[in-house]
Order: C-alpha cells, then structure tokens, then sequence
C-alpha cells in the first residue's frame, strides 16, 4: 500500500515562487488550483484514519495523474492539496483543468456505499503580467477556496477578467498574506496579575501587526482576514510557535496564554500542531494556556470537545476567553475541560457605575468557582474597579492599571522592575 502523502507546504511554497519566477522572465500564465476535502474529519471520526488515509492517497493519484508534471503536485495540509499549473498559453486552459480535477475526485473518492460522500471544494488563481507576486496569487486562490466552501460559486470567468490592485480589501489581504509569509507580524505581552499575592502570575501573547501606510491593523481584522482567505490554521501555527520560542529564550517558568481562533477550535489538527510546536521549543505544556471564546464549539460540539480533550490529556490548559458575550449554559461548564474563565472587559468596565453590571460579575465569579475555575478579569483599568474584584473574590486580572500589552523587550523589563520592587 502507497504511504499517505507527506505535508509539503515549505516544498509548494519554493515550486511556486520558482514557478512564478519562470513565468515572470517568460512573461507565461500560470494558474494554481487549491483542493480541499472538507469533510476529511467527519470521515475519519465515522469510518477511522484507515479510510481517511486511503481517500488522500487516492485523491494525491488523482492530481498526479492529471498533472503528469513534477513538483506541481503538493499536500499542504491536513486534508488540503495545491495543484500549480504552469506555463499556461490560453487562460482558457484552466477552466478546462478545474473542471477535469473536480469530475476526477468527485468520481475517483465516492464512497456513498457507506452512507458518506466525499466534499470536493477547489479554489483557484491566475498568474499573470502585472500579477507574479506568491502572496498575491496565493491570497487569490485562497479567497476563492473559502468563498466556495462558504457556498459560493467558482467564479473563474471573473477570476480571469480580474485586474490585480483595484480591490483596497484584496490588497490588504495580499499584504497580509506577504506579512505572514515573511514573518512580517508581532506578538506583544500583557501580564496577569494575582490579586491574592499581587505577583505576575503569567501573560497573554497578543497579536500586532503595523503596516506601512495602514497603521495598526487590529486582531479582529487579522483573523477576519485568516479566516476569509483560508489562512486561519498558518496563522495560528505562526502565532503559537513565536509564542513558545519566546517563552523559551526567556528561560523562566512564566505561564503564556495564546488566543485560539473559533473557527479552529474544531479543526481535527490543532492537537497535533500545539503536540509539535511543544516539543519543537521543549516547553513544558503546563507553560501554556489556550483561550477559546465560550461559544467556540458550539457549530460542532462533538469534534469540539474531542480537540479540547485531546489537548487536555497532552497537559495543556484550557481559558474560556470574553465570557458572558456568548451563549451561556450551566452544561457547558459540566463538559469542557478548562481551569480559567475571563471575564469580558464590557463587564469590568460597567462594573462600577452599573449595579446590574456588578452583580453580573458576582454571579459568574461565584458559578466559576463552584466548578473550580480560576477566574481573571479583563480590562481593569483603575484601582477601584481591582479593590471591588478582589473582594468579590477575582483571582487575577489584566488591564491598563498594570500595563497595556507590551513589546518582549518592553514586557521583560515591566517584569523585572515589578519584581524587583
């Protein structure tokens, strides 16, 4: 039996620019294709890894004999292959491929017999005159692919017509495609701080990213823009792997909490990634918290919970990040396997001027602790808003009574003359 087919993103990324770069001097189209198997987990959750590993071996055969080219063919993710295809003389031509790709697996990877067909989605690019930039072509094959699985349809007509630099939106996405490829983003730090001993108990590893002639583009938007362009699993991979090299070249046992997208919470390689990125800087996983918003599994429960366990059992704890915003239930609390709540900052903010606001607060500090939760409070601000969480009995906060998040440089001196004091 054929092995399953390696992840081989680092080797697509190369083969495209060098394609790219091909077309470019040769002044060649070139198209790239992405193809998604976007039910892979539920097959392998219902029918076992056997029979998701036979449908990625198949689906590998399939491009390859399409293709019929070396390095064209790649597997870049969990259940995700690129396909480029170069030196294109008619545009025309890549209609042709995407509908041949797409009859070939529909067909090739049926398993209806069993109840289960497969999800065949494919997203494309073109490569033009005016358009041989990887980030660029890359952000457009991976809009594409998301605008499909969202339930659109392959507009390839357009895609063809489409002239790179008239969209401000594509253009920031094809920037921030390039920013995340180059290593282009940040991570600044906010502490935690225990109102019990008043020690930094740990911090939050937030996302900056400042582009020239935009600003600061603000996390939400980021995301947005991951999750819009099918790049939400590399920024997260980029985000949880600086976060640990960090933690690593500060040689201390400081707790690091790292914010994890909604959208991949149910994602059937998180466990894996964070297992690999733990190992790769051999930090401790008790050294590392993951924040998921409380509504995070509430799509697809089952494979939810199943991640969030699975990261459990490797030592790894679990935050419920901005609670109250979501929806609420005694049941959640009796299911998902964390040990921190946090309290969302619209809250602590109307704490104080708002009886309703405060007694808010106490509910979910009291519910909290009966199930064992440590409970940190976000957004504080002034030292009458800590002195009331303190005696409702919050464990930690953040906020910028303490310090606004700061730059690693920044953050270690903060650290320093705090405990020094």
């Amino acid at each position: 039996m054929a092995p399953v087919p390696a992840i081989r993103r680092g080797e697509f990324l190369l083969s495209l620019g060098e394609a790219l770069g091909h077309a470019e001097r040769g002044g060649d189209n070139l198209g790239l294709l992405l193809i998604d198997l976007s039910n892979l987990g539920a097959i392998n959750r219902r029918l076992g890894f056997e029979a998701g590993d036979g449908l990625l071996r198949e689906a590998a055969g399939q491009l390859l004999s399409v293709s019929k080219l070396p390095d064209t063919v790649y597997r870049i993710g969990s259940h995700g292959f690129a396909f480029i295809l170069p030196q294109l003389q008619n545009p025309g031509f890549i209609a042709l491929a995407v509908n041949r790709v797409q009859r070939l697996l529909e067909d090739g990877l049926d398993i209806d017999d069993v109840g289960l067909s497969v999800e065949v989605n494919i997203g494309l690019a073109f490569g033009r005159p005016g358009n041989y930039s990887r980030g660029a072509v890359l952000a457009q094959a991976e809009a594409s692919l998301a605008q499909v699985k969202m339930g659109g349809t392959l507009a390839i007509e357009e895609l063809l017509r489409e002239q790179p630099g008239q969209s401000p939106d594509l253009e920031l996405e094809q920037r921030f495609a390039e920013a995340l490829y180059d290593n282009a983003l940040e991570l600044h730090y906010q502490p935690k701080i225990s109102l019990h001993s008043g020690r930094v108990e740990g911090a939050e590893a937030l996302l900056r990213w400042e582009l020239p002639g935009h600003g600061a583009i603000s996390p939400d938007r980021v995301v947005r823009m991951a999750e819009e362009s099918g790049r939400v699993y590399d920024l997260s991979k980029w985000v949880l792997n600086r976060a640990l090299r960090q933690l690593r070249q500060w040689r201390c046992e400081l707790p690091l909490s790292v914010n994890v997208p909604a959208s991949m919470v149910n994602h059937p390689d998180l466990a894996n990634m964070v297992h690999d990125a733990l190992n790769i800087w051999g930090v401790a996983p008790a050294l590392l918290t993951l924040e998921i918003t409380e509504d995070a599994v509430i799509e697809d429960k089952e494979a939810g919970f199943h991640v969030l366990r699975e990261l459990c059992e490797q030592g790894v704890r679990l935050s419920i990040d901005d609670f109250g915003t979501g929806y609420s239930s005694l049941s959640y609390f009796q299911h998902i396997p964390a040990t921190e709540l946090k309290i969302d900052k619209s809250f602590v903010r109307r704490m104080m001027a708002q009886r309703r606001e405060e007694e808010l607060v106490r509910i979910i500090i009291e519910i909290a602790h009966l199930f064992d939760f440590k409970v940190v409070a976000e957004g504080v601000e002034d030292e009458a808003t800590r002195d009331r969480l303190a005696a409702l009995g919050c464990d930690c906060v953040q906020g910028f009574l303490y310090a606004p998040a700061l730059s690693e440089e920044a953050f270690l001196a903060w650290v320093g003359e705090r405990e020094a004091s």
